[in-house]
């Protein structure tokens, strides 16, 4: 599956949370170790995308993604392992935000 702009946004929201740094940093510097990416943030932000899409994500795939727009096709992956739909149709949690 290609990844879609409400997958993005949700990804981009939650390494923006955990790293607690704007989204806009990372459109400057899209790779994640030039934002103090470390093995606690990276666990955070796991447990929180397997959260907030309800999907189960492979930790060595996720290990190896170097972006958000890696994890973004990660997630969005799974997504489509699960069945090509977020679990009853709904967007993830705040991925429409304002």
């Amino acid at each position: 599956m290609r990844t879609t702009p409400a997958i993005e946004t949700a990804v981009l929201r939650i390494a923006a949370e955990v790293l607690n740094e704007p989204a806009a940093a990372f459109h400057a510097q899209p790779v994640l170790a030039a934002h103090n990416w470390d093995s606690l943030v990276s666990l955070e932000a796991f447990a929180q995308l397997e959260g907030d899409f309800g999907v189960r994500l492979d930790l060595r795939a996720f290990h190896a993604c170097r972006t958000v727009g890696d994890l973004a096709a990660l997630v969005a992956d799974a997504v489509t392992a699960a069945g090509g739909a977020l679990p009853n149709g709904a967007s993830p949690r705040d991925a429409v935000d304002s």
